[in-house]
């Protein structure tokens, strides 16, 4: 990875290049395992700046910049309290997305943005992570020592997108 890589905190002026990387993720990136047809139901246009706005709102969100640019970013959904087998409290939170611009694929972006995250869900007292990976995503997140819960298909306008329920217990 190049070492100008560095990950810090989302601010509202980065949301356009955001939205971008997502896109070009999903239209290029993506084509290892997904159709066109199916990339085209995913992310059909670039999604507007409100949209991003909103989606992030209730997250934490980190992006990583190389070149002057997002390389990439990661976000973690709130917090859910849940009671353990022993009715101990547990926090829960999701990764809702993890995303790397198609010109940084491969260079490590992924796992320093993943890494500030655990960090942060460990500082938080979080006990589980939970992700709807999709399949180029799923390795990753195997890596990372998450397990497959199940395959989901959810069904978008006449395709059909394939992602898998995943967990990970945090050792607090």
């Amino acid at each position: 990875m190049s070492k100008e890589c560095r990950v810090r905190l989302f601010t509202k002026d980065d949301v356009g290049q955001l939205a971008e990387v997502f896109h070009l993720s999903i239209t290029q990136a993506a084509a290892t395992h997904y159709s066109e047809e199916e990339r085209a139901v995913w992310s059909p246009a670039l999604r507007s700046d409100d949209e991003w706005r909103l989606r992030l709102a209730p997250t934490v969100t980190w992006v990583a910049e190389q070149r002057g640019g997002i390389s990439g970013f990661i976000n973690l959904k709130p917090t859910i309290e849940t009671f353990g087998s022993e009715g101990k409290s547990l926090l829960s939170a999701e990764v809702d997305c993890l995303f790397t611009h198609p010109d940084f694929v491969g260079q490590g972006v992924a796992s320093k943005l993943y890494q500030c995250l655990e960090d942060y869900a460990l500082s938080q007292q979080i006990s589980e992570l939970t992700v709807e990976a999709s399949y180029l995503a799923k390795p990753f997140f195997e890596k990372q020592g998450y397990r497959l819960l199940s395959k989901n298909e959810h069904s978008r306008e006449d395709q059909v997108l394939v992602n898998f329920s995943m967990r990970k217990k945090l050792e607090l």
